[in-house]
């Protein structure tokens, strides 16, 4: 399974996706906003972000428009309660996928799974060069 960092300010949302997520059998990282995400995914091989979009300090467009920025290859999902514009402008700064929240574990799952086998397949290629 794989390594997965969630960025969330609000502790409710991570634990619902880490249960989610958890019973999948991934391994989590936590990070509560996008400054304390760029520390953690800076220090853990991480295989997939997943970030809301509205956050103190760091919001989650600016976290996706710099760890992008720094590495085109990453992977992301961004979600939103609210706006579908900022989901756009997340696909725009290089989300990988974009999710309505309340979301439902087999849409989530089924994003993780999607991200993953299409992260997979590239670094697969990437290692034959």
């Amino acid at each position: 399974m794989a390594c997965i960092l969630i960025v969330d300010w609000d502790e409710e949302e991570r634990v619902h996706l880490w249960t989610i997520l958890e019973k999948a059998g991934h391994e989590l990282l936590f990070a509560r906003d996008g400054a304390q995400a760029k520390e953690t995914w800076a220090k853990n091989p991480v295989e997939l972000l997943i970030t809301e979009l509205l956050m103190p300090e760091l919001s989650g467009l600016r976290l996706i428009k710099e760890l992008t920025e720094e590495n085109p290859r990453v992977r992301i999902i961004a979600l939103s309660l609210e706006n579908a514009d900022q989901l756009d402008l997340a696909e725009d700064y290089g989300a990988t996928r974009t999710l309505f929240k309340p979301v439902t574990p087999e849409t989530l799952l089924g994003a993780v799974e999607e991200v993953l086998k299409g992260y997979r397949a590239r670094k697969d290629q990437w290692q034959d060069r």
